[in-house]
């Protein structure tokens, strides 16, 4: 199974980062690796619980200081406001991220096809090589 992405939940309500929420966010970020940042959401929670002024001033300060290598490196920062919604502005992202692997995939496989198609000679035999996660999708493209 392929990991799609990782959502990494922040209580907006709090008014600092505490030394356990570090911790917890250096922890998470030596386990995710600057490979996978671009696969990070980075989203904040209970806004019910907070002003729309402080809320953001506090998001500004997660995004420019605490999350600014994360998000240098491709990670999103959402808000989850508790409704399908945000929810669903969230996990688009992720819908996105899999919609633009199969089109690298989907290109990388063409143009394989193509330089091997174009190599040919009458009678030659060739293979070419599929990811097995995009497989289906060329199969069907043969239908």
């Amino acid at each position: 199974m392929v990991l799609g992405g990782i959502i990494y939940l922040h209580d907006i309500s709090q008014d600092r980062l505490s030394n356990t929420a570090r911790q917890n966010l250096d922890a998470f970020n030596r386990l995710c690796g600057d490979a996978t940042l671009d696969k990070v959401i980075l989203a904040t929670t209970k806004w019910s619980r907070t002003s729309e002024s402080d809320g953001s001033r506090r998001e500004s300060e997660l995004k420019e200081v605490h999350w600014k290598p994360m998000v240098d490196k491709k990670s999103q920062v959402r808000r989850f406001m508790g409704n399908q919604g945000s929810a669903w502005d969230i996990m688009s992202v992720f819908l996105q991220i899999a919609s633009q692997r199969r089109e690298e995939l989907g290109t990388e496989i063409s143009r394989q096809i193509a330089n091997e198609i174009g190599g040919l000679e009458d009678g030659k035999e060739t293979s070419i090589v599929i990811p097995f996660e995009i497989f289906p999708l060329f199969m069907e493209g043969l239908r």
